[in-house]
């Protein structure tokens, strides 16, 4: 009886039913039974080991590498460790694992800004912020579930983990979520039918079905990578085409890239050369186009910041800004700060007869950057919050739109300044208040030759991808790129070089299923991964209340024997 309480307890304490069929990692093979004779510290170092090869397979993913299909491979190997985590404990190093080793690999870039410590800090903060979603994932892969609906539970609950922490803390970090790898790969077309969110979940679906045929579970391994790649690539192209453009609906744009006169944060310093630049390459764009070189364009677009200096409170930069709009002969879109509401990071249209038009003041602030939380607090422990900003968050339609008079196009365009591109709500916002295309203005220069500007620019070819409207890059240095509705790249700069692109792109008006319903397709899945969890939880209250009353009736028949 001893022997029979033992196994029980077995069963329902690592929640490995020894029942299980020979497909499924519950029944170990002999590479499993030798795993589980390890002390658990030796169990916990492999398994954490497992985690950050798969972090740094995701890193590949990642611009400029773009290597997506190790995404795949990575995420097979993420779902293989929480299945052979023993305990719960074990789950947390293997999610925490993943997600540092992911941070640590994909961010440097943060350091060249803020030092190592911060870099370091960010990133165990995003380990720590990914334990929900790993014991989440870990009682749906010990639970009695069949394969078929465990491995697409999981997927799910990944999916519910990115969810939370794209709105929480401080307003959310999704800069790594797994859709961001995928740009070039074959599943990146299902983000017009449900964002990221759809992405990330067939790229785990992927690596759930790569699991499944190494455990023979042929079935539901076909079930697993034919319907990601079904709904990843065919169901875009069938329901999601993109309509024909009319030669009436083309827009020409110009986007210039100014560059800065030096590296790093000193830039600032010297934000009137910035301005300078910028105006000077229009100015030198508006030469050509006299001289018959180039194309009259009917939008011009300013990085992020590239006029520091604001021109509502500097009567010489508002001269150097109308001059460049004039010369060129239509409205600039100028990166710069106004002061009614605070200090906000404000994208304004500089029309060349009327001046200031429509603005878009920046609705996501980048947390310990443009806002500082705690900051009587982290003050005492880095001299780096001093240059964290206090601004105001926009509240609008992030829709710009210029006059389209004198023989010019009218343009709506839909903006999302640089770290807002990382959010489905900004773009999603501008398109379903009339958005005709889109535009990433940003500042990079202080992340100088790094992976971020590479990084960024994949996020708003998914945008573009998403919401199937051509989307214009505009960097003070570098990379800046003209996008078109398939997301892929027309034209692009080189880091830290004065460059002016120029391209006539189609404007549209249609909604994809991504941008009407992308939001129920995200709580859709999350729901489900939460489901997945909650039914875990109750199987195994019910079969630890049934080996506890099996016990009881073997205890009662002893004694009956005796």
């Amino acid at each position: 009886m001893h022997t029979n309480r033992q196994a029980r307890s077995s069963e329902h304490g690592d929640f490995a039913p020894k029942d299980a069929s020979k497909d499924t990692p519950e029944n170990p093979n002999r590479w499993q039974a030798r795993f589980r004779a390890l002390t658990p510290l030796k169990q916990r170092l492999i398994l954490a080991f497992i985690a950050i090869l798969a972090g740094g397979l995701q890193f590949l993913s990642y611009a400029p590498l773009s290597w997506w299909w190790t995404a795949w491979v990575g995420l097979a190997l993420l779902i293989f460790a929480f299945f052979y985590a023993a305990d719960w404990k074990s789950s947390v190093v293997v999610g925490f694992s993943w997600a540092t080793a992911t941070a640590l690999f994909s961010l440097p870039w943060i350091g060249s800004f803020v030092g190592i410590g911060p870099y370091v800090a960010l990133s165990i903060v995003l380990g720590l912020l990914t334990i929900p979603a790993s014991l989440a994932m870990w009682l749906i892969a010990q639970s009695s579930f069949p394969l078929a609906l465990k491995l697409p539970g999981m997927a799910a609950a990944l999916v519910a983990g990115e969810a939370l922490l794209a709105r929480w803390p401080f307003g959310g970090f999704p800069w790594l979520r797994v859709a961001w790898g995928q740009v070039d790969g074959p599943l990146a077309p299902a983000v017009a039918i449900g964002s990221t969110a759809l992405v990330t979940f067939l790229a785990a679906c992927v690596g759930a079905g790569l699991v499944a045929l190494t455990l023979r579970s042929y079935a539901t391994s076909a079930a697993l990578l034919v319907g990601a790649l079904f709904v990843g690539w065919a169901l875009p192209a069938w329901t999601q085409p993109l309509p024909e453009p009319t030669a009436a609906d083309n827009a020409r744009v110009a986007v210039i890239q100014g560059n800065v006169p030096r590296l790093g944060l000193e830039f600032n310093a010297q934000r009137r050369a910035v301005l300078q630049n910028h105006a000077d390459a229009t100015n030198e764009l508006a030469r050509r186009v006299h001289q018959g070189k180039e194309q009259q364009p009917d939008i011009v677009i300013w990085p992020e910041n590239s006029s520091d200096v604001s021109p509502f409170t500097d009567g010489e930069a508002a001269r150097i800004i109308e001059n460049a709009a004039m010369n060129i002969g239509a409205p600039i879109v100028v990166g710069t700060f106004t002061y009614t509401n605070g200090v906000q990071n404000t994208m304004v249209v500089w029309d060349p007869k009327t001046g200031p038009g429509d603005q878009h003041e920046k609705i996501y602030l980048q947390p310990f950057g443009e806002t500082m939380p705690f900051r009587e607090l982290l003050r005492h422990f880095s001299d780096m919050v001093a240059h964290a900003g206090d601004m105001t968050p926009g509240n609008g339609d992030a829709v710009v739109t210029t006059p389209g008079t004198d023989g010019l196009k009218k343009v709506n365009l839909g903006v999302a300044t640089c770290y807002e591109v990382v959010f489905d709500g900004a773009f999603r916002n501008a398109v379903n208040h009339g958005a005709t295309m889109l535009a990433t203005p940003t500042n990079n220069a202080t992340f100088g030759f790094t992976d971020m500007t590479y990084q960024q620019l994949a996020m708003s070819r998914m945008r573009a991808m998403e919401f199937q409207r051509s989307t214009a890059v505009a960097a003070t240095s570098g990379v800046s790129a003209i996008v078109d509705a398939h997301g892929d790249v027309v034209k692009q700069s080189k880091i830290f070089e004065q460059k002016v692109l120029t391209e006539t792109l189609p404007q549209y008006s249609h909604l994809t299923f991504a941008a009407r319903f992308g939001t129920w397709i995200e709580g859709l899945l999350t729901a489900f991964g939460i489901l997945c969890v909650v039914g875990a939880v109750l199987r195994r209250r019910g079969g630890d209340a049934r080996a506890g009353a099996d016990e009881v009736d073997g205890r009662d028949t002893e004694q009956n024997m005796h």
